[in-house]
């Protein structure tokens, strides 16, 4: 009689955990509280939240430090800013797409150009030569204005 009650009692907690349309094939979309979870795509990260806006401040002290020579360039400290370049470029990418904002070729092309100043993706050294750090700070500086001025249009409504 023991078991049977308590599985009356664990049966319904059991089955009532996640609410009818809630459900997806992702970790990410599940209970988010966003229109995407209706059209989500496994994989992908659909909450209402922008991902580049948190990473944009530390991406850019870290510019200024390289810009400047107030730190320079060593390949710990490259190798670690390669990767926050990365995660940022792939969050910028992430939140135009939730934007419903199309790339027109222009910011994949200059988000290619800024990983490939530095090496290419994750999971190697950076290889940025001294000589283009120039260059590639100014790509990356364009890259996240580009980023701030579309979704500011985003944001307008029209």
């Amino acid at each position: 009689m023991r078991p049977a009650l308590l599985l009356l009692i664990a049966l319904p907690a059991a089955c009532g955990r996640e609410k009818a349309g809630n459900a997806s094939a992702s970790a990410y979309t599940s209970d988010a509280e966003s229109s995407a979870r209706e059209d989500g795509v496994a994989g992908t990260n659909s909450g209402s939240e922008l991902e580049a806006p948190r990473l944009i401040p530390a991406t850019q002290n870290q510019l200024t430090l390289m810009a400047n020579g107030t730190q320079p360039p060593n390949p710990d400290n490259l190798t670690a800013y390669k990767n926050m370049a990365g995660d940022l470029v792939n969050a910028m990418i992430a939140d135009l797409y939730r934007a419903g904002y199309a790339d027109s070729g222009n910011f994949k092309e200059l988000g290619d150009s800024v990983l490939s100043d530095l090496g290419g993706g994750a999971g190697t050294s950076s290889s940025l030569d001294g000589s283009k750090l120039p260059q590639h700070v100014d790509r990356m500086q364009r890259l996240i204005r580009l980023y701030q001025q579309t979704m500011r249009k985003a944001a307008t409504p029209q």
